[in-house]
């Protein structure tokens, strides 16, 4: 008889301590603008889940604890602690960490050249290199204990052996988000998987908040015609008007040339064709150089685009490590770039984040 209330009073032990996954399987989702990306969490648990854009079927499914709770630590979790050493491969990765003051957790880097944070420039972090080569021994000789990765392919090198070490590597497809709060709202993952997601919610809250009061001051009359993108090879390739820099240009108030194209990748189009539809053109953004030199010794037909005459092109060029780190987690700030340059010859120079005027 002892025996037998040992083994009930036991079975209600370990029910009482299991986490819920009933309760949070009908929990809101606190991710509103990224398609890619859900997040649901209770009082003791939290669930991410990443859905690959190429197949939605395939969805990386995380179980951790909330970890500002102190109960059900000792249950199974994919992962069980605030990640403390992290390996990125995007400079998206970097900064949102930065965003979050969580650069000392890095430890290894695709390539250092390519980073911005001087601070994580002068750590020395381990550079893996492109992601498709990158070996197993170099994540495992760097420490780190999860390594995020862009999701260019279903599968990370390696990536069983690094899980049975107790190595995960998770996907980000911040980069396939077309809403630019979308993008943004990956900085969650990150304040999750660290332990920050308090300050990871707050940080995303007030970018939002600048977003949307920057897009509600310049809405109105779209006075200002645009042209995007530059010639690679022999055609033109723009932002598609369902894109994320469609959206960009749609919420800065600005006249996107090809905001009613279909799509959220890139159109490809003929010079003849730019040069036929730009006479009315006010403003030409990434044209991916540095001077008006490096634009017309690659591509000497452009002396003819209107902007390139009237000196009203802009790009982020001369500092590229700057915009690729940190563009995805503030679309605030070049949505206040954007607004600027909408003022045209009233505008402030000085007032500019990423970009600036290419002479």
């Amino acid at each position: 008889m002892k025996l037998i209330l040992f083994g009930f009073f036991f079975l209600l032990i370990s029910c009482g301590t299991k986490p819920d996954d009933s309760q949070i399987k009908d929990s809101e989702n606190l991710c509103k603008y990224s398609k890619w990306l859900k997040i649901s969490e209770t009082k003791d648990l939290v669930r991410i889940e990443i859905t690959n854009p190429d197949d939605p079927s395939q969805i990386v499914k995380l179980k951790l604890p909330n970890f500002k709770s102190n109960k059900n630590k000792s249950q199974t979790y994919d992962v069980k602690n605030p990640i403390q050493r992290i390996a990125v491969l995007s400079s998206t990765h970097i900064g949102m960490l930065g965003e979050l003051n969580l650069i000392d957790r890095i430890v290894a880097v695709a390539d250092l050249k390519y980073v911005h944070n001087t601070k994580l420039k002068n750590k020395g972090a381990i550079e893996l290199g492109e992601e498709q080569l990158i070996s197993a021994e170099k994540i495992i000789s760097s420490g780190a204990e999860m390594v995020i990765y862009s999701g260019f392919s279903n599968e990370f090198p390696r990536q069983n052996l690094l899980h049975k070490i107790g190595i995960e590597t998770i996907p980000n497809y911040d980069w396939r988000e077309v809403h630019p709060l979308g993008r943004a709202e990956w900085i969650l993952l990150f304040g999750y998987l660290t332990g920050h997601a308090d300050e990871a919610k707050n940080k995303f809250n007030q970018i939002c908040t600048n977003y949307e009061n920057i897009k509600d001051e310049v809405q109105g009359n779209k006075s200002i015609l645009t042209l995007s993108g530059n010639m690679t090879g022999d055609f033109w390739y723009a932002p598609a008007g369902e894109s994320y820099h469609a959206q960009l240009f749609d919420d800065a108030g600005l006249s996107y040339l090809f905001s009613n194209e279909k799509g959220t990748g890139s159109l490809s189009l003929s010079f003849e064709k730019i040069l036929g539809i730009t006479d009315n053109v006010d403003l030409w953004l990434n044209p991916g150089f540095n001077n008006k030199t490096q634009i017309l010794k690659t591509h000497p037909k452009s002396r003819l685009l209107k902007p390139l005459k009237l000196s009203s092109v802009f790009c982020y060029s001369h500092d590229t490590n700057k915009y690729w780190e940190l563009s995805a987690c503030r679309p605030d700030l070049i949505l206040s770039d954007y607004a600027e340059l909408k003022k045209g010859i009233q505008m402030e120079s000085n007032k500019l984040f990423f970009y600036k005027l290419v002479q």
